[in-house]
């Protein structure tokens, strides 16, 4: 079969970093065009070097049949709206909108078109998160009690647009689809109650630093999120009967590198092992298969909509700097 034909749009560091070497080695999908603004930038990932400077000339494309978007976050439900309504099939980077609303307005025009809205939550794709949702709904670590999670990293340059609260900026945007909205998928997306935010403010006017804790169908989350503390992940889910924690500090970004799992259950402590893969890969073939009509899985825009939701909250809490 000929391969999904992708096109690019935004040609900046996820596109070159992630999806260009993880389509490139796929015998699913190829990428055929780049749209960006900056034409040289284009063509590093353009193994066609087809580029488009606008991005409405792409879209009106007939032989693109999917879209990636890794666009600045502002930018990225507008454009998403556009190529749906092109008749693309769109799958866009974290997170989905600024907002539940857009995220609801997305979901209506993807309804309307027939066409499929994906978010590109790629760790979601990784083998091992898929083995702690099966864990976790064994029944095998008991009645759930708390998860604690932790993506944070130190230092942004000052012209870095995750510093630019115009475009979407801040933290929580940044490395929360990751870490903060976590404990929502691992416990099945119940009722999010007593929402804490404690935010610590950049002089531009986004969050840097921003712990959320919540329950989640009365499960203790305790989340953090930070570009000014060293390096941290973590993942740890525990129970009434035991516990289980990624391995490493690998939790939401190991990529091409084998990972581990720590199990604790009734005082016996197992490790599992994951071969090195591409959730990138994973992502993106799953997306092109399931847009062919096969029955991968991707992610549900109700799931987006639940981040989304929790987002909302969470920045009503933070307020203004």
């Amino acid at each position: 079969m000929e391969k999904f034909r992708w096109g690019f749009i935004g040609a900046g560091f996820i596109a070159k970093k992630a999806l260009y070497p993880a389509i490139s080695k796929s015998s699913v999908g190829e990428i055929y065009a780049v749209a960006s603004r900056d034409r040289d930038r284009a063509m590093t990932i353009s193994p066609r070097g087809l580029i488009y400077t606008d991005y409405d000339e792409m879209l009106a494309d007939p032989k693109v049949e999917g879209v990636y978007i890794s666009l600045p976050n502002a930018f990225h439900l507008p454009i998403a709206i556009r190529a749906l309504k092109a008749g693309k099939h769109v799958l866009c980077e974290k997170p989905l909108g600024m907002n539940a609303e857009e995220v609801r307005e997305a979901m209506a025009v993807s309804e309307q078109t027939g066409k499929m809205l994906i978010e590109a939550s790629w760790n979601r794709w990784h083998p091992r998160s898929k083995r702690v949702q099966e864990i976790v709904a064994s029944g095998k670590l008991g009645k759930l009690t708390k998860i604690r999670t932790a993506f944070t990293y130190d230092g942004l340059a000052p012209d870095n647009i995750r510093l630019d609260p115009a475009i979407g900026g801040g933290i929580l945007y940044d490395l929360g689809p990751y870490s903060t909205v976590a404990p929502l998928w691992i416990t099945g997306f119940p009722e999010v109650t007593d929402l804490e935010v404690q935010t610590v403010w950049h002089s531009g006017g986004v969050d840097e630093t921003t712990r959320v804790n919540y329950k989640v169908g009365g499960v203790e989350a305790e989340t953090v999120t930070s570009s000014n503390i060293p390096v941290s992940l973590w993942m740890i889910i525990e129970g009434t009967n035991g516990s289980v924690r990624t391995g490493g500090s690998d939790s939401f970004n190991n990529c091409n590198m084998p990972s581990t799992l720590e199990i604790e259950i009734n005082g016996v402590k197992t490790i599992e092992n994951f071969e090195a893969c591409d959730p990138y890969q994973l992502m993106a073939d799953a997306f092109a298969n399931k847009a062919r009509g096969g029955n991968d899985w991707v992610m549900p825009l109700s799931e987006s909509l639940r981040f989304a939701e929790l987002f909302d909250a969470a920045f009503a809490k933070m307020g203004k700097p």
